[in-house]
C-alpha cells in the first residue's frame, strides 16, 4: 500500500517536472534531485548513497521528459536540429566519463555542487528580461563553439543530475543568437544526449557495486524512475506547447522563487 502511494506521488511529481522541463528546456533535474534527496530517505536508503540515487533516477526521468519536449518543439519548429545534435554528441562523452568521477565524490560534495548549480538557475531566471526576441541570424562561430557547450552541459549532467539547460538556453540565445523559444527547444534535444549518457554511466557504476536494495537498477530507483518518467513523458509536450503560445516572464519569476526555496533547503542540510 505504501509503495502504491509512493508510485502515485512520483507520477504527480513527474507530471509537474515534465511540464517545467518542456516549457523551460532545463531537463527537470532542478526539481527532481532535491525532491528525491528528501523522499529517498523515507525508502530506507543509506544516507551516503542517496545523492547518487537521486541524480541517477533524475537523469533517467529527464531522458523521457526531454524526448517528449523535443518532439513537440520540433513539431512547433522551435529546434535547430544540427546545432543540437553536434552539442549533444560532445555532451555524451563528457557526461559519461565525468559521471564516474561524480559517483566517487562524497554526498556532501554533491549537495554543494548542486546548490551552486541552483544559484546559477536563479540568477538566469531573475535576470532574463526577454520575451521573444529579435535574434534572427545564427552567430557565425556557433558550430565551432558547440562542442565546448556540449562539454559544459555534459559536466552538469554528470555532477548535478541536471540536463545542463540552465547553461545551454542562455548560451544558445545570447551567444549563438538563436531565438529564445528555439533555444529552449534545442536545449531539450541536447539534454536527451547528455542525460541518457550520464544515466547509463550511473546505472553501470551502481551495478558494479551490487548495492542491495529492492527495485534498483544501478543507481536508478525504479519505484521512482518509472512513474516519474511516465509523468514527464506525458506533460513535457504540454510544457512545450505552452512555450510556443505564451509569454514566460511571470512563470520564470515564480520558478525562480521555487528554486531559491529548494536551494535554501539543500544549503541548510549541508551547513545547518
Amino acid at each position: 500500500m505504501i509503495e502504491l502511494i509512493a508510485i502515485c506521488g512520483y507520477l504527480l511529481l513527474g507530471l509537474f517536472v515534465g511540464f517545467v522541463a518542456g516549457a523551460f528546456g532545463i531537463g527537470g533535474g532542478v526539481v527532481m534531485v532535491p525532491s528525491f534527496l528528501f523522499l529517498f530517505s523515507l525508502h530506507g536508503f543509506q544516507p551516503d548513497v542517496i545523492p547518487k540515487f537521486a541524480i541517477g533516477t533524475s537523469l533517467f526521468a529527464s531522458v523521457l521528459a526531454s524526448s517528449s519536449g523535443a518532439f513537440t518543439h520540433l513539431k512547433n519548429k522551435n529546434i535547430n536540429v544540427s546545432l543540437g545534435i553536434i552539442t549533444g554528441l560532445f555532451a555524451v562523452v563528457s557526461s559519461f566519463f565525468l559521471s564516474k568521477i561524480a559517483i566517487k565524490l562524497d554526498a556532501r560534495t554533491l549537495k554543494i555542487i548542486f546548490a551552486f548549480v541552483l544559484i546559477l538557475v536563479t540568477i538566469r531566471l531573475l535576470t532574463d528580461q526577454s520575451n521573444d526576441d529579435k535574434s534572427s541570424q545564427l552567430w557565425k562561430f556557433s558550430y565551432l563553439f558547440a562542442p565546448l557547450l556540449g562539454i559544459v552541459v555534459g559536466s552538469l549532467s554528470a555532477f548535478a543530475g541536471v540536463g545542463g539547460g540552465i547553461i545551454a538556453v542562455p548560451v544558445l540565445h545570447y551567444i549563438f543568437k538563436l531565438r529564445f523559444k528555439t533555444s529552449i527547444g534545442t536545449s531539450n534535444l541536447i539534454i536527451i544526449f547528455s542525460a541518457l549518457s550520464a544515466a547509463i554511466s550511473y546505472i553501470l557504476s551502481g551495478l558494479e557495486l551490487n548495492y542491495n536494495h529492492s527495485f534498483t537498477l544501478g543507481y536508478v530507483y525504479l519505484i521512482a524512475a518509472i512513474p516519474a518518467g511516465i509523468g514527464t513523458l506525458v506533460s513535457a509536450r504540454w510544457g512545450a506547447n505552452f512555450t510556443h503560445r505564451t509569454n514566460l516572464k511571470a512563470l520564470k519569476i515564480l520558478f525562480a522563487v521555487l528554486i531559491i526555496a529548494v536551494d535554501i533547503k539543500i544549503l541548510f542540510d549541508v551547513f545547518g
